[in-house]
């Protein structure tokens, strides 16, 4: 894969990818100092995300220009109402539950740090989103080897852990395209 025509955009965009990555690197010290802390925030983020999702179906219902699309946006809506309330009622269960998930996004996101390691491996500091994608599989199959976890604090721990890993590795390779010669792209 070429990727020399979108040097010129990754040069231009490596100063936020950098904030993003020391946000991304300090909620990852934050889970690993306050793993319970953090587990129970994402689950009450996520919560709080389908509640917002819950009642923008419901606008759209009131949108749908048929019967069957108002009965449909309506389901929908009441499906993810009583998704947020299981994830803010019971927040230990949802912490419980969202591991598993967290399980196959980390196993996910393993697989497709390996695929742009292979895409990027030329450049300089490439290596780094290799160890990274070792790392989050290898942290992907723990939580699922793990489930349920033994103890709620385990998922903030494991996740701080990967965002750290990621926070590195994109900080060091929007460091190294932005030393790229103009020339290269």
């Amino acid at each position: 894969m070429n990727i020399e025509p979108i040097v010129p955009v990754m040069k231009k965009v490596s100063g936020w990818v950098i904030i993003w990555g020391i946000v991304t690197f300090v909620c990852g010290v934050l889970a690993i100092i306050l793993p319970l802390t953090f587990s129970f925030g994402i689950a009450l983020i996520i919560g709080c995300l389908v509640f917002v999702a819950a009642i923008a179906h419901l606008f759209f219902a009131f949108e749908a220009r048929s019967v069957d699309g108002f009965l449909w946006q309506i389901l929908v809506s009441v499906l993810y109402g009583m998704a947020a309330v299981f994830l803010l009622v019971n927040p230990l269960l949802s912490v419980l539950s969202l591991t598993l998930v967290l399980a196959i996004l980390l196993l996910l996101e393993g697989v497709l740090e390996l695929a742009l390691y292979f895409c990027l491996r030329r450049f300089r500091h490439s290596v780094l989103v290799l160890i990274d994608g070792i790392a989050t599989l290898i942290l992907g199959i723990l939580m699922v080897r793990q489930w349920p976890p033994t103890t709620p604090e385990l998922i903030g721990a494991l996740i701080g852990i990967s965002l750290m890993l990621s926070a590195v590795s994109r900080v060091v390779l929007s460091l190294a395209v932005r030393t790229l010669k103009s020339s290269a792209g």
